[in-house]
């Protein structure tokens, strides 16, 4: 009998899946053809299936990207915020490594992940930039906003992911899991609007020894 619910709740979660898929497809390809007319090409001709390889493929880098960004703010807010050293910033560094790798098998978790931080750690991930928006402040062009949007959107879905070992391995709660939320908001807007990644590396590499590379390793020298 559980293996007939088990069943019936994974084609469910496929359907589910494969819907989203099919949605967002249809969002990409009217995105794209408007995009064409607005730069005056009319009934452009086009592979709908080598487009969407395309996007999934952008779609999963930036993924990762974000991800990397992420623990890198993640990294920066436990030596200033926090105080921690080489050695715990490092563990917990490598320890997000394993999630970036294997990018795509974990993701359908996250939500999971978010309710229990709400639930036990006190942090609601997806308040903390509430009632932000890329370059809201700022004048910049169409390309550079929506780059900054996209890349947000994937860094929101993905935060519970890389604030999770500090409740699960450091038993944080309410109290330094807000500390975090601020640290980490001023953070990573700095990175989306003002270009501090490489500020970022350049601290830790100078204040802990840790070298930060854009693909996540950690080279702890």
């Amino acid at each position: 009998m559980k293996n007939k619910v088990a069943e019936r709740a994974k084609k469910k979660r496929r359907a589910l899946k494969e819907a989203e898929r099919r949605k967002e497809q249809e969002n990409l390809l009217k995105k794209f053809n408007e995009i064409a007319k607005k730069h005056g090409v009319n009934n452009v001709k086009y592979n709908k299936q080598t487009l969407w390889q395309t996007f999934m493929k952008v779609d999963k880098e930036m993924v990762k990207l974000s991800i990397v960004y992420s623990v890198m703010a993640v990294a920066y807010c436990l030596r200033k915020t926090f105080g921690w050293g080489k050695i715990k910033i490092y563990r917990y560094a490598v320890d997000m490594n394993r999630y970036i790798t294997s990018v795509g098998k974990q993701d359908r978790d996250i939500p999971a992940l978010n309710d229990e931080l709400r639930t036990e750690a006190g942090i609601d991930c997806t308040k903390i930039f509430e009632g932000y928006k890329p370059y809201m402040l700022k004048k910049v062009s169409l390309q550079k906003s929506s780059e900054a949007e996209a890349m947000f959107e994937k860094i929101k879905y993905i935060l519970p992911m890389v604030i999770y070992p500090l409740y699960s391995r450091e038993g944080w709660k309410q109290k330094r899991m807000n500390r975090l939320g601020q640290a980490l908001k001023e953070t990573l807007i700095d990175i989306l609007e003002s270009d501090e990644i490489d500020n970022i590396k350049r601290t830790m590499y100078e204040e802990c020894g840790l070298k930060f590379y854009d693909d996540g390793m950690v080279d702890p020298n």
